[in-house]
This record gives C-alpha cells, structure tokens and sequence, in this order.
C-alpha cells in the first residue's frame, strides 16, 4: 500500500499593509468625490500651457480664477451630505476639514505652477507689464523694458499670496451652514485683496522713496527708483505671500477646533 502526498501550493508570504490613518482615509474619500473636477482643471491647465507655448496665448488668468473658486467648488451644497459614509470610514468631521484644507490647497498649487509656466512661457513684448511690475528707468536704457524673471517672480508671488489670503478669508465658510459660499463671492474677495495689496505696493514705494531722498545716501536719481521699487516689492510680498500662508495655517487650526 502506497501513501500519496498531497501536492500543496506554497503560499506567498502576506505583505503587511501600512496604516491607514484617519486623514489619510478623508484624503481619499476627498479625492474619489471629487476627481472628475480635478480631471477638468486639469485639461484646462494642460490646454492653457499649450496656448502659451504654441500659440503665445496668456490665459493664466483662467488658471488664478479656478484656483480662486477651489474652495467654493469643492463645498459641499448640504454640510451634512456624505456624513454617513464618513462615519462609516472613521473619518470625523475634524478630519473630514483637515482633508478638505490639504486637498484644496494642492490644488490651487498646481493652478498656480500652470499659471506661472504660461507666465515664463510667454514672450513678453517691450511696454507690457505685470500688476504688480514697478517700471523702473535706468541711465543705460531710459525707456519701457520687458519684465524681467524678477518681476515674473513677484508677480507670481503677489497673486498666490493674494489666492491663500482668499481662501483663509471664505474657506471656513464651506464648514459653515447657511454661509453660502459661491465662486463668485470668492473671485470677489480675490478682486478686493488684490486692490488692497497694490495700494500696498504703491504706498510701499513712496514710503522708500521718500526715506530714500531725505537721507540723500545717493544723489543718483534712478538709484532712488531702484531702492524704492525693491523696498515695495519687498514689503508687498512678504505681506501677500508670507501673510497669506501664515494666515491660511491659523485659520485652518480653527476650523478644526470648530468642526
């Protein structure tokens, strides 16, 4: 009499699967919700490069106004639509808003790299400037000059600060019943913060030009225009920029304590 062995499959060895964290899951959730947007603004970013680079079309001011309109869009029209499922994967409301912030802030980041992309990619003609360019005359070349990468670079800092200022401003009221937070309301809160950083911008450079003249370091007039646009940027965008970040962190915190 013969035994049979029994043939057997050795099985593979089971790979542990990392944590999955409250925020991590809302993060997930967020973002099955919500791709089909994200794949819309993502056409658009890839169709407004392409403008930039192939047909010298600047259209990243469509860019900056869906980034403006992120947190509106994302809203939820009633606050306690998904509530269910959220309980159901452990995701509190304090994470369900930690989430949301991280998600729409992504978001506006990568509008504002496209948005900066058709800025550098675009061929910037004598005369044409930026919002928040300063146009500075020197004594080699006394007339209007193209921006140069300087001012490209403040320029995109003033409107990605005046975009996180915007949405720690409106952000909270998409946790908010009865807020009613819309894309217009926000690209009108955009308008008025960015009104605000350009008179601080012009009220910067007299400032400077004036301790500038009265401490008659320099008699060299274009030198006094050089001090006081560099002192304008400066201020304006560590407001704009730096203010707006450091903004935006504060009043995401809140919103957690609330939620």
């Amino acid at each position: 009499m013969t035994g049979r062995t029994a043939n057997t499959v050795p099985q593979r060895p089971s790979t542990p699967q990392r944590p999955s964290t409250p925020l991590r899951r809302a993060l997930g959730h967020e973002l099955r919700r919500h791709r089909d947007l994200f794949a819309v603004y993502g056409t658009f970013m890839t169709v407004t490069l392409l403008c930039a680079d192939l047909l010298d079309l600047r259209l990243g001011f469509v860019l900056i106004l869906l980034a403006v309109r992120l947190p509106a869009d994302l809203a939820d029209p009633v606050l306690e639509n998904g509530a269910q499922l959220r309980s159901a994967l452990g995701i509190s409301r304090a994470d369900a808003v930690r989430a949301r912030t991280v998600l729409i802030s992504a978001g506006q980041l990568l509008l504002v790299l496209g948005t900066a992309g058709v800025i550098l990619l675009s061929d910037w003609a004598p005369g044409t400037q930026h919002w928040s360019t300063i146009q500075v005359a020197t004594s080699q070349n006394p007339g209007p000059t193209s921006p140069t990468l300087r001012d490209h670079l403040v320029d995109i800092g003033m409107f990605s600060g005046a975009i996180a200022w915007t949405h720690a401003l409106i952000g909270g009221d998409a946790f908010r019943p009865g807020a009613g937070l819309t894309g217009r309301r926000a690209v009108s809160v955009y308008l008025g913060v960015c009104l605000l950083l350009g008179i601080v911008l012009s009220l910067s450079g007299m400032l400077a030009a004036e301790l500038q003249l009265r401490s008659g370091a320099d008699d060299d007039p274009y030198a006094h225009l050089r001090f006081s646009k560099d002192a304008a940027q400066a201020i304006a965008l560590s407001l704009a920029l730096g203010g707006g970040i450091t903004a935006l962190v504060l009043r995401c915190r809140r919103w957690v304590r609330r939620a």
